[in-house]
């Protein structure tokens, strides 16, 4: 009907515009929007201006709660289509571009933590693993906000056992004759940081962010243990207060954890 009165009746196309800019101030009153209201809301800021989408996305980012985004991963996929990268980004507000890197971040942890839980519960691990996976995933809690990007990279049996579980970017980890485990690349901006889950080198690696790393952590279709390794990195053991050195040692390149955020008091080997 909208579309028909805008296009059939030139005089109420100004009703129509400040009817799309209306969407968001109504759609953030919604305390739990459902699948179709996130699309509708979509289908409204591509139809704005420039200008308009502008003020409706500052508006949005603003005043959503982060529960509500994180739970529609089509409209942070959107966001971050349209406004994390190139000339809109500077175009926001200071809080806005905040609020923007926790949802992204926020929904990337939401798929580390869970491929972390997955393994747990489906592989038949000793108790030290499993304390292992669970410090990982605990430490990383407290940068979940930070997190731009992130890729999983699974054995090829794990994949096949779990890997439609997860809706991230999840590929195949290449047999190279290393200890089985399982690999997360994180984008933190100026920083790559690779995370090895289990076997003998348990280890965190940090990358500086150029073309080459980028090409060949986020663009190769199928990556190794040995070809990861291969590639010039500073590196942190998760050997004894692995966790407080970690954190120091993340600091130093820039990595800070999220506002309001303490080291764990009780730091352990695992």
């Amino acid at each position: 009907m909208l579309n028909n009165i805008r296009d059939i009746l030139p005089a109420y196309i100004p009703l129509f515009s400040q009817f799309i800019e209306d969407i968001t101030p109504d759609f953030t009153t919604i305390r739990s929007p459902n699948h179709q209201q996130v699309k509708w809301l979509l289908v409204c800021l591509d139809e704005m201006s420039d200008n308009q989408q502008i003020k409706t996305v500052n508006h949005l980012l603003i005043n959503v709660s982060n529960n509500i985004a994180t739970n529609h991963s089509l409209m942070i996929d959107w966001l971050q289509n349209n406004y994390r990268n190139g000339e809109n980004w500077y175009k926001l507000s200071d809080p806005a571009r905040q609020r923007l890197r926790e949802w992204i971040g926020a929904i990337n942890y939401t798929d580390f933590q869970k491929l972390v839980n997955i393994i747990l519960n489906k592989l038949d691990l000793q108790d030290f693993e499993s304390n292992r996976l669970c410090r990982r995933r605990d430490f990383w809690t407290d940068y979940s906000n930070r997190f731009e990007r992130l890729r999983i990279l699974l054995p090829k049996t794990l994949q096949i056992t779990i890997g439609y579980q997860i809706q991230g970017d999840v590929d195949l980890l290449e047999d190279d004759g290393s200890d089985p485990t399982e690999v997360c690349i994180f984008d933190f901006g100026e920083w790559f940081v690779v995370e090895f889950f289990r076997g003998r080198g348990s280890e965190t690696r940090l990358f500086p962010k150029n073309s080459r790393n980028e090409q060949i952590l986020f663009g190769e279709s199928t990556l190794s243990v040995k070809q990861i390794r291969c590639l010039d990195a500073d590196k942190h053991d998760h050997e004894f207060l692995w966790q407080i050195f970690s954190r120091i040692w993340l600091a130093n390149n820039g990595i800070l954890p999220n506002l309001n955020t303490q080291p764990s008091r009780n730091p352990t080997i695992y």
